[in-house]
Order: C-alpha cells, then sequence, then structure tokens
C-alpha cells in the first residue's frame, strides 16, 4: 500500500515539474523579439500643428470705479447698461461739508497773501489746494470709455473713500476685449506671437472665431506643480480676413464677435506650424551616427545608406529638407515582440500626427 503511494506521489510530481518547464518554455518564446523591415515610398504631404489651450474673455481697459472721498450719494447720471466716455459723470456726493472746508481754505489763504510770510502763503495754498480737490471728488467720473456694467449704489447710500467695499460702478470697454490663457511648459517653445488661432465658445456653438497670439510671458508661472506661461489672443474682425467668406458670413460672424463679452470661457487652437508640400518619413527611418541624420535607401535590389537633413520632428515622423527625393524607396527596420505587432508604420494621412 505505501508501495503504491509513493509511486503516486513521484508520478504527480514529475508532471507538476514537466507542465512548469512547458509553461518557461512558452513564456520565453512570448517574450521573443522579432524583426521585420518594410519599405515606405517617400511622398510629399501638408504639416499642420496645433495646441488647443482654455481661455477666457477678459478687456483691455477696465475700472473698478471707487470714491475718493467719503460722502452720501446725492445724485446717479447713469444706469447698468450705459454706454459713457472717460471722464463722463457717474455719481455725484453731497458736497456741503467739503464745499464749507474750501471756503474756509480760501479765506485762509487770502489772509495769508496780506501777512507777507511765504512759508505760511505756500502753507495756505497746499490747504487750498487740498480742499478744491476734494470738492472736485464729490462728482465721481468714469476712468475710460465702455459700458457700465455694475451700479452698486443708490441715493442715499454712504460711501467711503478707498475701499474696495465700495465700490461705485464698473466699466469695461467691450470693444477691445482679448483672451487670457496660458501654455504648459513643454509647448512654450512653439508659440510665437503672431500665430493665427480660433475660437469656440460654448455660448456660440458650432462657430469659430478668428484670433492671434498678442503676447506671450516672459515669467512662467507655477500652480500645483505645474508650470505654464501666459499669453494673450486678440479676435480678429472678419472684415481684415483674406478669405473666401461670402459677405453674409462675414456679416454674421461680425455680429456674433459683438456679443462676446468679458468673463466668457473658451477654447483657443493656435496653429504653431503650417508647411505644405515638404517630405516627410516615419520615425524609424532615421538612424543617428555620431550627431548625423540616415536613411537606408533601396536601390534596385541593393541598398544605399545615405544622410540626410532633417526638419521638423513629429510624434511619427521627421519632415526632410534635403537628401531625398520624392518617390524613392526608404527601408525601415523595426524590432517587436511576437504579439504580431511588430513592423506597424502609423502615417496618418495628411502626414504625421503632431506632438502634443
Amino acid at each position: 500500500m505505501r508501495k503504491n503511494i509513493r509511486t503516486y506521489i513521484l508520478i504527480s510530481v514529475l508532471v507538476l515539474l514537466l507542465f512548469l518547464s512547458s509553461c518557461n518554455r512558452n513564456t520565453q518564446q512570448s517574450s521573443n523579439t522579432t524583426s521585420s523591415v518594410t519599405e515606405y515610398t517617400v511622398k510629399k504631404t501638408n504639416l499642420v500643428d496645433t495646441i488647443t489651450v482654455s481661455g477666457t474673455i477678459k478687456a483691455e481697459s477696465s475700472a473698478e470705479v471707487q470714491a475718493l472721498v467719503s460722502g452720501v450719494v446725492k445724485k446717479i447720471y447713469v444706469k447698468e447698461g450705459d454706454t459713457v466716455k472717460a471722464g463722463d459723470l457717474l455719481v455725484e456726493l453731497d458736497d456741503t461739508d467739503y464745499r464749507l472746508s474750501y471756503l474756509k481754505a480760501l479765506q485762509n489763504y487770502e489772509l495769508a497773501k496780506n501777512s507777507g510770510s511765504k512759508l505760511l502763503i505756500e502753507q495756505r495754498q497746499l490747504e487750498l489746494d487740498i480742499a478744491k480737490r476734494d470738492l472736485d471728488r464729490c462728482k465721481i467720473t468714469s476712468p475710460v470709455d465702455g459700458i457700465v456694467t455694475a451700479l452698486n449704489v443708490e441715493v442715499n447710500d454712504y460711501v467711503s473713500k478707498g475701499t474696495t467695499v465700495d465700490v461705485v460702478a464698473r466699466v469695461v470697454n467691450v470693444n477691445n476685449l482679448y483672451v487670457s490663457a496660458s501654455v504648459e511648459e513643454m509647448d512654450y517653445s512653439k508659440i510665437k506671437v503672431g500665430q493665427t488661432a480660433s475660437l469656440t465658445f460654448e455660448a456660440f456653438e458650432g462657430v469659430n472665431f478668428p484670433a492671434k497670439v498678442t503676447y506671450v510671458g516672459s515669467e512662467a508661472q507655477t500652480s500645483s506643480g505645474i508650470v505654464t506661461i501666459p499669453i494673450k489672443l486678440n479676435l480678429i474682425s472678419p472684415k481684415s480676413l483674406q478669405q473666401s467668406n461670402t459677405s453674409t458670413r462675414s456679416q454674421q460672424l461680425e455680429e456674433l464677435m459683438n456679443k462676446i463679452i468679458p468673463g466668457l470661457s473658451c477654447e483657443a487652437e493656435i496653429v504653431v506650424l503650417n508647411k505644405t508640400n515638404v517630405m516627410v518619413v516615419p520615425t524609424g527611418a532615421i538612424t543617428y551616427e555620431s550627431g548625423k541624420a540616415y536613411v537606408t535607401v533601396k536601390n534596385g535590389n541593393t541598398t544605399e545608406k545615405r544622410q540626410v537633413s532633417v526638419g521638423e520632428k513629429f510624434s511619427s515622423g521627421y519632415e526632410i529638407l534635403d537628401g531625398l527625393k520624392e518617390g524613392e524607396v526608404i527601408i525601415i527596420n523595426r524590432t517587436g515582440t511576437s504579439s504580431g505587432n511588430a513592423g506597424r508604420i502609423m502615417i496618418p494621412m495628411g502626414g504625421p500626427t503632431p506632438d502634443r
């Protein structure tokens, strides 16, 4: 009985060892690499690279209008939505106390002139100037051209000078708007002033607004460990574009652009590269030796190692500036696993996919 048990255990152990050995061989075979050779015909295509960033519409000129003297609101000259010019009167405070102070300062100044003391005259002159300034400040005016987007006081309200709590009104120039955005550190080198862009808003579904980059920050900002560089984009009037838009389409776009207001969020697709009729080869076609780029060119039944000049680099390809002609066939060696993906080359229509 014991002999049978030993025999059974011995057979089980042998079977287990054979199974483990078989699994090990299969694992080794699955990890073996295979080499694949692919031919690629050199051709010209168009290269377009874009970067998409999120932004917010802001006004180039706006003002939080505050009282520069304290007092009670006597009269209001505007309402929300009114268009005003710089210097237009918005609100007037009761100036009784300030007028009295001015008259006293004027009287003291006249008396000082009779005294003959230059120092006293200068002192009274300064007091008169300050009293006149405070009297004038009872009339609160707009510092910029724009639209009154907020009016925070009513007649008989008391306002205090120089406090952010007592903002009398807000005036925004909606005729000079821009997009405030930022790009990540990895895309910073691609952004330049003058590049064109297309803006999209949730408020205007299906509509693209033309814009261009007008500012690239000279100092990076860090938030939550992410480094970004601030940029600005200005909207472009459709009337100034040289394109095939019909006059009706241009007018419709202009009307929608007039509805863009500060605070709206948008996405800007910035064209950082736009080249036409350039030669491109897949990334795997290029090898480097001593800092020089080479490709393997098919020449009948033989191959030729040839140096090339490389331009723009993308995630799946290179721009070839010199060294190849359109129609030539190059050899691409690909090494991969036995999973069936070896030697796979992906060149999308229209050129390689740009880096993101």
